[in-house]
Order: C-alpha cells, then structure tokens, then sequence
C-alpha cells in the first residue's frame, strides 16, 4: 500500500516542523518490482528467531580480499562477541539476529587520503570523511544498500581490514570500524552506540570536523544534557539519590591532561609514525585517566557531569565515565543504557 514519506527539521525550540512530503506507491511504473539476485556469500552469526521480531544486524567488509574472508568472518565473530560482552546488549542477545555478507576486494586495506594510501574497494570505503583522518565512512550507498539487502537488516556494520585507528557512525545510516586496531573493540562497541541508539559523542577534547552551534536548546540526545531545568532532568529517575545536581568531578585536572594528549596525538599523526605509537599513547592517556577518575567522590554515580557533545562547558552526561566519553573501560553509563534499551525494546515487543 501507499506510504508518505515526510522530511521534518527542528526549530528553534526543538520542534519538529515539516518541511518536504512525497506518497510513495509501490505499485507506480517507476518502481521496479523485480527481485534482486543478490550474488554475495552469507554467513549466519547470531540467530535467535524471526527478522519481525529481533534486532537484525548485517555486517559488511570492506578492504578484505578474497583469500582475507576467513579473517573477515574472524572479525566479524570477534567483534560480536565484543557489543554481546556489554550491556544491555549482554542480557538482550536473545533479542538480536547478525548476519555477514562477503564482498571479496582486488586488494587489501581501503582508501587513506590523509597519509596518502590510495586504494578502490567494492564499498568505496574511505578514512578522512569530513576531512577527519580517522572518520571513516563510504558514499555508495546504493552499492552499500544492494549488498545489505542480501539479508533482512535493521541496523549495518561495516568492517575495515585496517589497522589505522578509525571508524565512525551516524544514527539509522550505519557503522564503521577499522578491525585489526588495538582499540578495535572499543571503537566497535561505542560507533554503534551512535547508530543504533542516537547517542552523542560525551568528549570534548579530541578534534572533530563538526561545527558546534551555540546552546541555546536541550540538546535531542538522550545521553547529554544542556540542564536547562534541572529539576527536570531527562534522566532524573536514575540518579543516584544524594548526588548534587551539576555533579563534581575532577575536570579540570582532566581537562589540562587530555588537551595535552591530544597536542601529542595531532604531532604523531602529522609525522605519521607507526600506529602502534599512537596505540601506546592511547594506553598511557586510559591508564592515566583511571587513576584520576578514582579520586572523585562521585566516581560511581549517576548524576549531571559537565563537558559532553564537543562542548568543554554547558552540557552534561550523566556519568563521570562511559564508553562514548573515554576509551577505558567497555561500559555504558546509565542514561545510554537507558536509551539502548528503549531501542532494542522498540523492535522485540
């Protein structure tokens, strides 16, 4: 039957307002009915019943050759293990269906303008999207979306057979990760947080090519905050009761030693050293700040935590740590938990 697709945008006080309508009929002449034949090998990861009533999540590769495919299903195994060892995916795996599909390359690893590493892939992958060195992400979505269609999907992965540290997602499109990185299964876990569930970024040192707006509305995500009324906090139901709303944390002792990382990350990346440097410096910025986040009195907290969304000051999460803040630990802090679920929710009752 008939469907009216509909495009809204936000106003200036977080309205959806409409701005564009269509009806599309399946049955118009323009729409082409054939079925299509799809000539890509599937493989089954996690099945748990019916495309209804679950999760399904297809993951693509891209920069794998095709004497490369056992390390793709390696890594796709490898990698589901990784958002299944999480929660709340952990207590909801049943919930979930992930397929593969393979699209062998002529040659390994995909394109890297920023170093200079040029290479033709069949998803047309690529780092430096946005001009970011680490942003990676495809343009072809008409190829991405035939080779998806091969499975029944709700959200998409798509693997890179990289080692340089990088990835990216954006909500309802897809998610990227380079897979043979260290931090490959962090990258992994918390890219998905922005696809799957619309979570924002909660850093706000590290560079981005986004431009920032200045605050003036609650921000729509559901992990961050601007605390305009802080008696309605949109988490307010699972804050830790006696925790100060905005929270202390140590941000300032924080904040002077993750700029300074970043100043070494920049200069590493401008001499393009061996990414296991940049792995060792990543290391050594997780186990510095975990020291530090002990000594916080409300370490262990849910409350309203300054600095999240790019922004150093004016907006807030609602854990000092969470895997959409830093790289040290595997763990959603309460409020992205809160929305994973809403979602996984959404399409298993």
């Amino acid at each position: 039957m008939p469907v009216t697709l509909t495009i809204e945008k936000r106003d200036a006080k977080n309205n959806f307002i409409p701005i564009w309508s269509t009806t599309i009929d399946p049955k118009s002449r323009i729409v082409n009915p054939s079925v299509l034949k799809s000539p890509f090998k599937t493989v089954t990861i996690v099945e748990n019943g019916k495309a209804s009533d679950h999760v399904d999540i297809v993951i693509l590769g891209d920069g794998y050759t095709a004497g490369e495919m056992d390390k793709f299903h390696n890594d796709v195994a490898t990698l589901t293990a990784e958002l299944f060892n999480v929660e709340p995916f952990k207590s909801r795996k049943s919930d979930f269906n992930v397929r593969a599909v393979e699209t062998p390359s002529a040659s390994s690893g995909v394109n890297k303008p920023h170093p200079g590493v040029f290479n033709r892939t069949p998803l047309s992958m690529s780092y430096g999207a946005f001009d970011s060195e680490r942003y990676a992400l495809t343009y072809d979505n008409r190829t991405v979306r035939d080779v998806a269609a091969t499975v029944p999907y709700d959200y998409m992965y798509i693997l890179i057979n990289e080692r340089t540290y990088g990835g990216g997602g954006i909500y309802n499109l897809y998610s990227t990760v380079a897979a043979d990185n260290k931090f490959s299964p962090y990258i992994f876990v918390h890219e998905f947080g922005h696809s799957f569930a619309a979570l924002a970024d909660e850093y706000y040192t590290s560079d981005v090519s986004y431009q920032t707006p200045e605050i003036t509305v609650e921000p729509w995500e559901p992990n961050v905050t601007a605390l305009f009324d802080p008696a309605h906090l949109k988490w307010k139901d699972i804050v830790t009761p006696g925790t100060p709303i905005p929270t202390p944390w140590v941000k300032t002792e924080f904040d002077n030693f993750s700029y300074d990382i970043q100043k070494e990350r920049r200069a590493l990346r401008a001499a393009n050293v061996p990414e296991t440097e940049m792995e060792q410096l990543f290391e050594r910025e997780k186990q510095t700040s975990l020291a530090m986040f002990e000594k916080s009195q409300y370490k262990d907290a849910t409350g309203a935590f300054e600095g999240g969304n790019y922004f150093q000051f004016g907006i807030y999460r609602s854990a000092q740590d969470c895997i959409m803040f830093t790289r040290n630990k595997q763990e959603f802090c309460p409020a992205c938990r809160k929305a994973i679920s809403e979602v996984i929710d959404l399409y298993s009752e």
